[in-house]
C-alpha cells in the first residue's frame, strides 16, 4: 500500500510519535537516551526545527516540534536514521530500530498544544515508572518547571499562555500535575498563525487526486463532494478547526459545520 502524503509546509507545528520495531526497546541504558538527545539537538539546529516538548520512553518517542522551514521529513530521516545506525553499531545488531514510518499530527499550539505538552510530560507517570514526574530524566519537563536554560527547547510558546516568569511556571506545573482538570483553559490568551494554506491544499489535492481549483470553486455535485471530502480530511484526520478550514476554502464557518454535520448523519 502506498504511503499517504503528509501535511507539511513552513511554520507548522507537529506531534510526532514513533514506536520500536517488533517490541524491542529503543533505549536500554542511559547512554542511549543521551545519544538520542544529542542527535535531537544537532539536527533540530541543522534543519531549523524548534523542539517544544519531548518524552523518550523505552519503547516509543514523542516529539512536539515547530517546523519553520518545511524540513520535517529531512529532519526525522536524519534523526532516526543516525540513531538507528548508532544503536545497531553499539549493540552489534542489524535491522530496523523503529518499527514503522513515524506518525505525525498537525498541532494548534494554543489549544491542543498545551494539552499535548501535558500528555508528553506525564508519560512516565502514567506508565507507572515514577511517582513524581520530576524523577524521570528523559522528558523536557525540567526545562519548564525549573526555568532551566536550553539551547534547543522552546518552552516559551507554551509557558507564555500561563503568564510570565515564575507565575507561568507555577500555573503550568499545576496544570500538568493535577489529575483532573476541572477549570476551563483560557484559549484566547494568544493566537498563533500556524498554517501554510498552499502547502495544505497541495497535500490534500494529492491525497484526493483532484485539482486545487476544483476544491476552491467546485462546479457540480462531484466537485462539491470532493470539497466535502477535503474538509472532512482536514478536520478529522489533521485536527484543523472549523474556522481554519473556512479560511482555507474561503467559505463561512457555518458552511463547514453543515458539511461535517452531514458526514455525521451519514454514519
Amino acid at each position: 500500500m502506498a504511503w499517504k502524503p503528509r501535511i507539511c509546509g513552513e511554520n507548522i507545528y507537529h506531534h510526532i510519535y514513533a514506536w520500536s520495531n517488533d517490541r524491542h526497546p529503543i533505549f536500554k541504558i542511559p547512554g542511549h537516551y543521551e545519544r538520542y538527545l544529542l542527535l535531537l539537538k544537532k539536527y533540530s539546529s541543522q534543519y531549523d526545527i524548534d523542539i517544544i516538548a519531548y518524552a523518550l520512553m523505552e519503547w516509543h518517542v514523542h516529539l512536539f516540534v515547530h517546523d519553520k522551514t518545511n524540513n520535517i521529513s529531512s529532519f526525522m530521516f536524519r534523526l532516526h536514521g543516525s540513531y538507528a545506525h548508532y544503536y545497531n553499531r553499539i549493540n552489534k545488531r542489524a535491522g530496523h530500530v523503529f518499527g514503522e514510518r513515524y506518525n505525525n499530527k498537525v498541532v494548534i499550539p494554543n489549544q491542543y498544544g498545551i494539552w499535548l505538552s501535558r500528555y508528553i510530560h506525564r508519560q512516565a507517570l502514567e506508565a507507572g515508572l515514577v511517582k513524581d514526574i520530576k524523577d524521570y530524566p528523559w522528558t523536557s519537563y525540567r526545562y519548564y518547571i525549573d526555568d532551566m536554560k536550553s539551547s534547543f527547547i522552546s518552552s516559551a510558546i507554551i509557558l507564555n499562555q500561563f503568564g510570565k516568569g515564575k507565575v507561568a511556571i507555577k500555573y503550568y506545573n499545576d496544570f500538568v500535575l493535577r489529575e483532573v482538570i476541572e477549570e476551563p483553559v483560557d484559549w484566547g490568551r494568544r493566537i498563533f498563525k500556524i498554517k501554510n494554506s498552499s502547502s495544505i491544499m497541495s497535500t490534500i489535492c494529492k491525497e484526493l487526486m483532484v485539482d486545487v481549483s476544483k476544491l476552491i470553486n467546485p462546479k457540480g455535485n462531484n466537485e462539491r463532494n470532493q470539497r466535502k471530502a477535503a474538509i472532512e480530511l482536514l478536520h478529522y484526520k489533521y485536527n484543523y478547526t472549523k474556522s481554519q478550514i473556512a479560511e482555507i476554502f474561503r467559505i463561512s464557518r457555518a458552511a463547514v459545520t453543515l458539511c461535517l454535520r452531514a458526514n455525521i448523519n451519514k454514519k
